[in-house]
């Protein structure tokens, strides 16, 4: 099926301001990305290129394509965003580079000197953007993206469709938390300045109860431009950030690297969905002890991926504090690759629980770097094509069997059925009664205790599609579900 993005109702004066007659511009690239003729064209608003637009933008002299055919002014968004703006969906918005709200970034001599700055998005928004387009919301300031289940906000590329990788940058989010770079700067009473992977700035602090604001209902497709060899940017990236923030309802699908990955914080996150990413699909380093729970995880559509998850507590050492050691659960990963990596690979002294996970169709299972990891699985179903013994467990640098608590218990010999609603159907989805979830941070409230048989991202008693929590993505992205 052809798949195309959503259209952005207009308000009443930019839908009139569109029937106007206008000439179509048969641009063909955008800073490096192929794109379709006619996806701009000069545009028929009363607006000139170079006017402000959403206050804190620039007017291209642009309309961008939607999928039915209609055009949207379209803003540019660059440099640093340094008072309080609302988006609405009276434009489409491209970030022509990093794009930073606030100044966080920076290298602090104070905490308190970060700025604070709020950019607000509204329900329907759509960002196209191109190259090493990419929105960082910096320590200090807050974003407010709040789609709705009937109107998503949808971060893409400048084409119309949704096939693309790497194509522009992604979303950072970057928060005062604690990370384990900073380890020293703990032991001296200093601030922390830990920097970005991707060249940004820094972030982290003290605060693991930080709150960066609030992102729901939001898919963010086609990312992962490469900043430098091997250095691509993840599809969403939470630097430092902590349980404050609302992270709830998104989606990353067909991003270049990773799908999400947490850098230290306590960033917690409900009803994820990660699709054909090109890397893992979920990763986390430096000290993250955030949760997540109801995810549906999907590799191997187009993109071969890599693993669905990798761990790593890395820090100035394997037993840098604070130690990586979030809790997974309610998860759905499935593969479709042959040959596939890890189901997850445990790196470098990471700790942290997998409760109530199916896995189907997966290569290997697990891969232990070090007797320093220490995971634990619990109602864990693991259905594997390996044929040698590593590929089920893959033990390095001293590691057992111990360092995988409940794996014993951890069936790897599974049929994991999956249904319509992506529920594990079956006797394996009442194999054992989930156990109670709890938190490595000190959030509370996050965690739904499911009920019994409830293994994996969907209730076992839902086998509609249309009833899923993940139904709202699928009406965006219909291939990401078929």
């Amino acid at each position: 099926m052809e798949m195309k993005k959503l259209f952005v109702a207009m308000t009443a004066v930019s839908a009139m301001a569109l029937t106007a007659c206008g000439s179509d511009d048969d641009n063909d690239s955008d800073g490096g990305n192929k794109v379709s003729a006619n996806t701009f064209r000069a545009t028929t608003s009363d607006m000139v290129a170079g006017d402000a637009c959403a206050t804190v933008g620039s007017f291209s002299g642009l309309d961008i394509k939607n999928a039915d055919g209609s055009y949207t002014p379209l803003c540019d968004l660059s440099g640093t965003i340094s008072q309080d703006a609302t988006l609405t969906t009276d434009f489409a918005y491209r970030m022509t580079g990093y794009t930073y709200v606030g100044t966080g970034n920076a290298e602090l001599d104070a905490y308190a000197d970060a700025s604070e700055v709020t950019l607000t998005v509204n329900a329907g928004v759509q960002f196209r953007s191109s190259s090493s387009g990419t929105l960082i919301v910096t320590r200090g300031s807050n974003i407010n993206m709040n789609g709705t289940a009937a109107a998503p906000i949808v971060m893409s590329s400048t084409d119309v469709d949704f096939d693309g990788q790497g194509q522009w940058g992604g979303l950072v989010v970057q928060g005062f938390a604690k990370n384990n770079q900073c380890a020293n700067e703990y032991a001296a009473n200093e601030v922390c300045n830990t920097a970005d992977e991707a060249n940004s700035g820094f972030h982290g602090g003290e605060n693991d109860a930080d709150n960066s604001g609030s992102i729901t209902y939001v898919i963010v497709a086609e990312g992962g431009y490469e900043t430098a060899p091997d250095s691509e940017i993840n599809g969403i990236t939470l630097h430092s950030v902590g349980y404050g923030t609302t992270i709830e309802n998104v989606m990353v699908y067909n991003n270049a690297d990773d799908g999400i990955e947490f850098f230290g914080g306590a960033a917690n996150v409900k009803n994820l969905i990660l699709v054909d990413n090109g890397d893992e699909s979920l990763d986390w380093d430096d000290g993250w002890r955030g949760n997540v729970q109801f995810s549906l995880i999907r590799q191997g559509l187009v993109n071969g991926g890599d693993n669905g998850i990798e761990a790593d507590n890395k820090g100035l050492s394997n037993t840098a504090q604070p130690v990586s050691n979030p809790t997974i659960a309610n998860v759905t990963f499935q593969t479709g690759a042959e040959g596939s990596s890890y189901l997850m690979r445990a790196k470098l002294g990471t700790a942290g629980t997998l409760v109530n996970v199916a896995a189907d169709n997966y290569a290997k299972a697990f891969r232990v770097a070090d007797s320093e990891t220490d995971v634990t699985l619990t109602n864990v179903l693991v259905e594997f094509s390996g044929t040698e013994a590593s590929d089920i467990l893959r033990l390095e640098n001293g590691a057992t069997a111990a360092n995988i608590d409940g794996w014993e218990s951890t069936s790897t010999t599974a049929t994991v059925e999956l249904g319509n609603a992506f529920e594990v159907m079956g006797s394996q989805s009442t194999l054992t009664t989930p156990a109670t979830l709890n938190s490595a941070n000190d959030s509370t409230g996050f965690f739904d205790q499911a009920g019994a048989g409830y293994i994996g991202a969907v209730a076992p008693t839902v086998t509609d599609k249309a009833n899923a929590w993940w139904s709202w993505a699928d009406a965006v992205v219909p291939a990401a579900f078929k």
